[in-house]
């Protein structure tokens, strides 16, 4: 439910709040973190043809929750698992997903051996774990989403920024 016009209240999907040009989602548990990620890739698939999420936090921070939730907004049945040794794995479901994991890219010429552009712009959206590791390689109208904890907050919090997507992409 929205509170006056930039905040939802917290319930079993998390705070959000606007900062300038970024939406910050709170996550006190794995749950949530789900639940946020499913919302924005049910509301960024019905609107889009295709996009570009990157995707950036440091290790154990909850990348790979968020991309199961992010896969099962975009209607895929599958599990989503790190593509961390393959690089890439794409998933069927409502929209095609194009997962990326490129924390073992040593150099930016194996995006071209692997045919990085074509998977860019497929009709899918393409979801990019470690993004900052490649950012030289990425278009230009990417939706930014970095998680981050704050352990005063607590050991289970997670800070959600997304940037990039409109307020209607957040749904209600």
């Amino acid at each position: 439910q929205r509170k006056n016009s930039c905040c939802f209240k917290r319930e079993d999907k998390g705070k959000f709040v606007i900062v300038m040009n970024t939406r910050v989602f709170e996550s006190f548990s794995d749950k949530e973190t789900f639940d946020i990620a499913f919302r924005i890739a049910n509301n960024l698939k019905a609107k889009t043809g295709s996009a570009v999420v990157c995707l950036d936090g440091d290790l154990g921070v909850g990348k790979t929750v968020f991309a199961k939730g992010f896969g099962a907004g975009l209607g895929i049945k599958r599990d989503i698992v790190s593509p961390t040794f393959n690089i890439v794995k794409s998933y069927e479901g409502d929209k095609r997903l194009h997962h990326f994991d490129v924390y073992r890219i040593s150099d930016i010429s194996e995006l071209d051996e692997i045919g990085f552009d074509e998977f860019i712009y497929d009709d899918a959206i393409v979801l990019i774990e470690w993004s900052k590791l490649i950012k030289e390689a990425l278009p230009e109208n990417t939706i930014r989403v970095v998680i981050s904890k704050d352990l005063e907050k607590g050991f289970d919090y997670r800070k959600i920024a997304v940037e990039g997507i409109d307020d209607e992409d957040f749904g209600n």
